[in-house]
């Protein structure tokens, strides 16, 4: 398989999932508007040809802190949980009312979910999750994911809004996974690949760490489209700096790296999800 024999089904995925990090939402008020105005008329062509877009978006914490440094008493916030936890708190609603005043000039309603892994492990929470993502699709509405950091402790995090993009992958049955990120693709001895059908250690070895406000990196974004393709669920990491990147992605099949490793489709149940996610919480670096 080479990546171009994926050109129609990347195409035609009806259901995509699309991740945000922070260092999108972190610059300066001009470079936020310029990425939020490309994505918004990314989205607004998606749904104009009838497909279903869900976004999993960081940022609450950055713009938090946006928030905090304006402030008259001059606080200022390290990076312990319970600083992390109250920037959370601050900077959600800010996130979500950013995203409001782009995507209703637009004409597309939004909804928030926040969730985390103890509504994942409850059988009852992991129900009312799916039903609500299905209910807010058919209605037209374009759901907005974040974890709910600030309540969630070290020790029940899903780690990064990487991983938590590929789980909202699977519980919504997604064609599509978009990660956009800062560079062009996953740099392999400094060269981009531009399709991979597994992730190995020697990716993973080559790998980075986070280099701005978010908590991933490479990594994690090699992570969850490890998760990803485990469901035949394609995953292209892409530079969200590119104007109109999600458009050119889907309909070309072009920029940057392409993962997947099954190349048929499958549906996940509840406890295949849940394998997969306490398996990454116990299994190693994230």
């Amino acid at each position: 398989m080479n990546r171009n024999d994926l050109n129609e089904r990347i195409k035609t995925s009806n259901k995509i999932v699309i991740k945000i990090g922070s260092a999108r939402l972190s610059g300066s008020e001009e470079e936020v508007n310029d990425f939020l105005f490309s994505l918004v008329s990314d989205i607004r062509h998606l749904r104009d040809l009838g497909k279903q877009v869900i976004l999993v978006s960081s940022g609450a914490i950055a713009r938090g802190r946006k928030l905090l440094s304006t402030l008259p008493n001059s606080a200022e916030a390290g990076e312990s949980l319970p600083e992390k936890q109250a920037l959370a708190a601050m900077g959600q609603n800010r996130l979500v009312n950013l995203y409001d005043s782009f995507f209703s000039k637009v004409n597309l309603p939004i909804a928030q979910i926040l969730f985390g892994v103890l509504d994942m492990e409850n059988p009852e929470g992991f129900k009312n999750l799916k039903n609500t993502f299905g209910q807010l699709l058919d209605w037209g509405i374009l759901p907005i994911v974040n974890e709910n950091d600030s309540v969630a402790t070290e020790e029940v995090k899903f780690g990064d809004n990487d991983v938590l993009s590929a789980i909202v992958s699977l519980i919504v049955e997604a064609d599509l996974l978009i990660i956009l990120t800062g560079v062009e693709g996953f740099l392999k001895d400094g060269k981009l690949l531009p399709f991979l059908e597994e992730v190995g250690k020697s990716e993973l070895s080559q790998a980075g760490g986070p280099s701005g406000p978010g908590t991933g990196g490479m990594y994690t974004k090699l992570k969850a489209a490890s998760i990803s393709s485990e469901a035949g669920i394609p995953c292209g990491i892409i530079d969200g700096n590119r104007k109109n990147c999600v458009r050119e992605f889907v309909e070309k099949n072009t920029l940057g790296t392409l993962i997947v490793s099954n190349g048929k489709k499958k549906n996940f149940t509840e406890d295949e999800i849940k394998s997969i996610l306490r398996a990454k919480r116990n299994g190693g670096q994230e």
